[in-house]
């Protein structure tokens, strides 16, 4: 009888193996469980310190730079970083070299900004579209608003509260560029290394370790990579999202195919034995 069902096993349909790794991934998409994650990477956690250490009322600059191509990985450290430079009443600036970044800019202000009280142009400002980012990047430098002198609205900056204060990279805490591109590395030498400005980034997990070498020197304050860094940030903030989602539904496949493959070899040694 126990032979019966062991040969069952082994000569299991693989339709229902994809069926029960459809059923294990679907769980967490619906609702994050947080599974343990003892190990927060070093660079997300650098970032984080980062944030935490700015004084409340600090002004901010964070390009993001992804389209729906590497939405997955970089959405939820956006909303993650922007949920956490709320919380500690920092002035956020948004912008974008791509132009497929807009719609998902968007999704983020309609929705993050009320979870904290936060209002635009008082507490944060959305600025438009702007295709040459070496122009725009070099020109920052010595006045924001010859580039930026009008929101995505079209309502004037200068006199928004948000960015009282405010005329090139002297005056801010940080930028930061979350991309999937390459211009994370125009930001580093055109402004980090140019104009002496903490530098910060978000990447695809493929694209993290070739900015290695920037950590090591400095160039970079701090760096959040792929999903698992967009999960090891929500679990610093406190607040589970689309990344621990991400992490959760991976972690419980690896599981099963783990279990499936240890189970098989489990049997086939006691049939070979018997």
């Amino acid at each position: 009888m126990l032979r019966k069902y062991t040969d069952k096993f082994l000569k299991m349909d693989r339709r229902i193996i994809f069926a029960l790794l459809t059923l294990v991934m679907f769980i967490p998409l619906i609702k994050p469980l947080g599974l343990p994650n003892k190990v927060i990477g070093v660079s997300g956690q650098q970032v984080y310190d980062f944030i935490e250490n700015l004084k409340p009322g600090a002004f901010v600059l964070i390009s993001l730079d992804y389209d729906p191509s590497t939405r997955p990985e970089l959405h939820p450290q956006a909303k993650a970083v922007i949920r956490h430079c709320f919380r500690k009443d920092l002035r956020v600036a948004v912008m974008t070299f791509l132009p497929g970044s807009t719609g998902l800019i968007e999704e983020i202000f309609a929705t993050i900004p009320q979870e904290y009280n936060k209002k635009e142009g008082v507490d944060y400002v959305v600025f438009p579209y702007q295709p040459n980012p070496v122009a725009v990047m070099t020109q920052l430098g010595s006045n924001i608003y010859s580039m930026y002198d009008k929101d995505k609205n079209k309502n004037p900056t200068k006199t928004m509260p948000v960015m009282r204060g405010i005329t090139n990279y002297n005056d801010m805490g940080f930028v930061m560029c979350i991309t999937g591109t390459a211009l994370l590395d125009f930001w580093v030498a055109y402004v980090g290394d140019k104009f002496h400005v903490p530098m910060m980034g978000g990447v695809t997990a493929v694209s993290q370790p070739s900015y290695g070498p920037y950590l090591q020197k400095g160039q970079l304050k701090g760096l959040i990579g792929g999903m698992k860094g967009a999960a090891d940030y929500e679990k610093l903030i406190g607040t589970l999202g689309s990344g621990t989602r991400g992490i959760d539904a991976l972690n419980l496949a690896h599981l099963l195919v783990l279990l499936l493959i240890i189970t098989s070899n489990i049997i086939l040694f006691f049939m070979k034995r018997s």
